[in-house]
């Protein structure tokens, strides 16, 4: 599946955000700052990695471009319009951040063909049988100046592990980069070493909800109860097509943690396109008994436009908070999703709230998100720790402080007033 940031299905406001105290603006000497990279409108490039291991010896890094955010310029004596990338990692110990393993960089010319809207590349990644480390990636537009950057956990120790594994496409027999698909796809999945089998386990039931970011509660423990376990043949690639929604672990070894975790969050994931897609986000917005009657409504749709029309009083009103509220589902849905969908995570439930944060500081381990008013008198900020989770990498839990408690009910209340949430207001 090709997820394609054309821009035109969102109306991304940015707003700001709130943490458990008010900051100082970044100083030049702190490290810098990863600007919107999660407002669609303001950033450029979305890049998308995996690594595979292919072997003891050889593992790779694929990246996958969108040509349509590219810039690119006539080159060369026929003046034919290409575009220039370049592709950027580092290495580090995962015990020592300041350690630096190696690093390499590859530089590609793109001329975009005819009815092509993305281009992957990989290049073979000089980790010197190191078995566990952080890749630092960061993927340059060479024309345009703009460049993002991203890390990756790679664990070549654990035999189950992500990386071991490589899916492709069926259809175009690419390498797929997303941890989410839909019913309707076809995949090969291939194990880097011939086994005489390899197990898939299936859960059915969804994770719960975040607790609201003021919560002095821990994360509810993963569901590990088994609704079913079947295995294929591990001596060559095997099809994957699985149409029932739930959540997927494949391994090679049912008494390891670790294993490669796809899922389905059903047929029109990652985009909002029915009534019971609808009411299930309005969980953050509304109390208990409301939210147990959008569920058993016999007319969901009708559920929805009225809690709507409610908040926003006039229809004009109504519609724009479902344009907002329901775009920034969609891309915590492209940005968040892990073992769960993207907008029930902790990154998710923020972003649907508060909007996209005005900058964000990446590290190995962590995220921080910061917000500003107009004039950056006021920095907000919060923290999003990396959970060493073995069904995803992509798990990061908020560092939740009572001071959040104000601001997330004036939210809720904005929200509810029909007027989406400024905290500087």
């Amino acid at each position: 599946m090709n997820i394609k940031f054309s821009y035109v299905l969102v109306v991304v406001i940015t707003l700001v955000l709130f943490s458990s105290c008010f900051t100082a603006a970044p100083t030049k000497t702190e490290k810098k700052t990863t600007s919107s990279m999660y407002n669609p409108f303001m950033y450029r490039l979305h890049p998308e990695y995996t690594v595979y291991c292919q072997s003891e010896n050889k593992s790779l890094l694929y990246t996958k471009i969108y040509l349509s955010e590219l810039l690119f310029s006539p080159m060369g004596p026929k003046k034919k319009h290409r575009g220039k990338i370049k592709i950027e990692y580092k290495i580090f110990h995962p015990d020592n951040l300041e350690q630096m393993i190696d690093s390499a960089s590859a530089e590609f010319t793109i001329r975009k063909q005819k009815g092509q809207n993305n281009i992957i590349s990989y290049i073979k990644l000089k980790d010197q049988s190191v078995k566990k480390y952080y890749l630092q990636i960061t993927t340059t537009d060479m024309l345009r100046r703009v460049k993002v950057q991203n890390y990756i956990y790679v664990d070549r120790e654990e035999n189950s592990s992500r990386q071991n594994f490589i899916i492709s496409s069926k259809k175009n027999k690419q390498p797929y980069f997303k941890n989410f698909f839909r019913p309707d796809h076809f995949f090969s999945i291939k194990y880097n070493k011939s086994v005489d089998s390899i197990y898939i386990k299936y859960y059915l039931k969804e994770i719960p909800l975040p607790y609201p970011p003021f919560a002095s509660l821990k994360r509810d423990k993963i569901n590990t109860v088994v609704d079913s376990l079947w295995s294929v043949s591990g001596k060559t690639a095997f099809q994957f097509h699985e149409k029932k929604k739930g959540f997927y672990f494949i391994q090679t070894d049912t008494t390891s943690s670790y294993g490669l975790g796809l899922v389905n969050p059903g047929e029109h994931f990652p985009y909002i396109k029915t009534p019971d897609a609808m009411v299930e986000p309005l969980r953050y917005l509304s109390s208990t008994d409301e939210y147990n009657d959008l569920i058993i409504s016999t007319n969901k749709k009708l559920a929805v436009d009225r809690f709507w029309l409610d908040c926003g009083k006039k229809s004009s009103r109504a519609r724009e908070l479902i344009r907002i509220y329901y775009n920034r589902t969609l891309y915590a849905n492209i940005y968040f999703t892990s073992f769960t969908q993207g907008w029930r995570t902790d990154r998710g439930m923020i972003y649907l709230m508060f909007g996209p944060p005005k900058a964000v500081k990446k590290y190995p381990t962590k995220e921080i998100w910061q917000y500003s008013d107009r004039m950056n008198y006021k920095v907000l900020q919060f923290v999003f720790n990396r959970v060493d989770n073995p069904y995803t990498d992509n798990d990061f839990v908020l560092e939740r402080h009572i001071d959040f408690k104000k601001f997330w009910f004036r939210a809720v209340e904005s929200w509810r007033g029909g007027t989406v949430y400024d905290i500087f207001q």
